[in-house]
């Protein structure tokens, strides 16, 4: 309706878009732009670096998200269609429309048909980082680091990921983790103001999700935050002098060595080509590689670094991956619709190490 208004009356339309925020963990950061009901989402995104005044825009892009998951966007895709889509009415109607050829398909093959196709309850567009490019190490990427903006986005980014436990933690690193943070949040540490019971009642800003004990009152509950506490407040101390961007650079260098850190992900189907494998599973595509995962306990099943990809392609509805050397190589077909944006990612983050070593050979 919002569409056909403006289109009638010639009106821009006002977007509300969500970012990783700097003080909640969540995606409570907000930015405005107004779009008409033709634009699309590349031209959204141009209208975004140039609000946030962003100088490294290759990294970044738009999703459609709720407070859970999110998709990263095509380009080519308008805007309001994105936004329409998630109206369950129109997709009610799809389905009664479409009774008849589902009635006529086997029923294994529709269920596993029903799990891609199935559609999370989105409830936002959400601006953030589509590449987590290195920010350390020989794949830095030098321009990346010279804009403070993007970092900021990034750092804003994996701290929320760790946090709300979307990444496998490295558990030797979490403390550190939190003090880097604390780093941020307060400055350098004082003996009057940061005292024995002053992390307790905010561990959740601090700790993954996943590891805080179920019940905080217990005794147990109680004993592992007191020792939670004294390990971060311990770290805590010897950073004093980090100002927060040297602080936000360090945080970064732990959690991008954590195998599913930066990691977006699919929901393909396998036909059986990996028979220990679930037929469903999620592939997901990293700053550090390939990695597939079983969708029901999240364990990493297989994992492929880049040197191990050999070639990739998609069509409407498969994405083939081609991995191994030039010795043995190994094809895999996933079906998916979301072929083509899955190449796309591929191509850039091997795009981006090659550069990288590029420009650190001519050092």
């Amino acid at each position: 309706e919002v569409e056909v208004e403006a289109i009638r009356q010639m009106k821009l339309i006002e977007l509300e878009i969500r970012m990783p925020d700097d003080a909640t963990n969540t995606n409570n950061a907000k930015v405005n732009i107004k779009v008409d009901p033709f634009t699309t989402v590349k031209e959204a995104e141009q209208m975004l670096f140039r609000k946030l005044g962003l100088q490294f825009t290759q990294a970044f892009g738009l999703f459609e998200a709720n407070d859970d998951l999110q998709d990263v966007l095509a380009g080519n895709r308008r805007v309001m269609d994105v936004i329409s889509s998630w109206d369950k009415s129109l997709e009610d109607e799809e389905k009664v429309t479409d009774v008849h050829r589902s009635q006529k398909m086997k029923k294994s093959q529709k269920r596993k048909d029903d799990i891609l196709d199935l559609k999370p309850d989105y409830k936002y567009l959400l601006f953030q980082a589509k590449l987590s490019l290195r920010t350390s190490g020989p794949d830095k990427i030098d321009d990346f680091l010279k804009d403070a903006k993007a970092l900021k986005i990034l750092y804003n980014q994996a701290k929320r990921d760790v946090l709300q436990s979307r990444i496998q933690p490295e558990e030797k690193d979490v403390t550190r983790l939190a003090a880097l943070k604390l780093q941020v949040d307060e400055g350098d540490f004082m003996p009057d103001i940061h005292r024995a019971g002053f992390l307790i009642k905010n561990m959740n800003r601090y700790v993954p999700r996943d590891l805080l004990p179920k019940s905080a009152k217990s005794k147990k509950g109680e004993a592992k935050l007191r020792t939670y506490e004294q390990k971060i407040m311990h770290k805590y101390e010897k950073l004093k002098g980090f100002t927060p961007q040297i602080a936000k650079r360090n945080y970064l260098d732990y959690v991008e060595r954590w195998q599913s850190y930066g990691a977006l992900w699919f929901e393909v189907e396998q036909r059986k080509q990996l028979k220990s494998y679930p037929d469903i599973l999620k592939l997901g595509i990293s700053p550090n590689g390939i990695l597939l995962q079983n969708p029901e306990d999240k364990e990493i099943l297989d994992s492929y670094a880049y040197k191990e990809v050999v070639t990739w392609g998609h069509s409407e509805s498969k994405f083939i991956l081609v991995v191994g050397d030039v010795v043995q190589q190994k094809k895999l077909v996933f079906k998916t619709p979301k072929g083509e944006l899955m190449r796309n990612l591929i191509h850039s983050y091997i795009h981006f190490k090659v550069q990288s070593r590029m420009q650190a050979a001519k050092k």
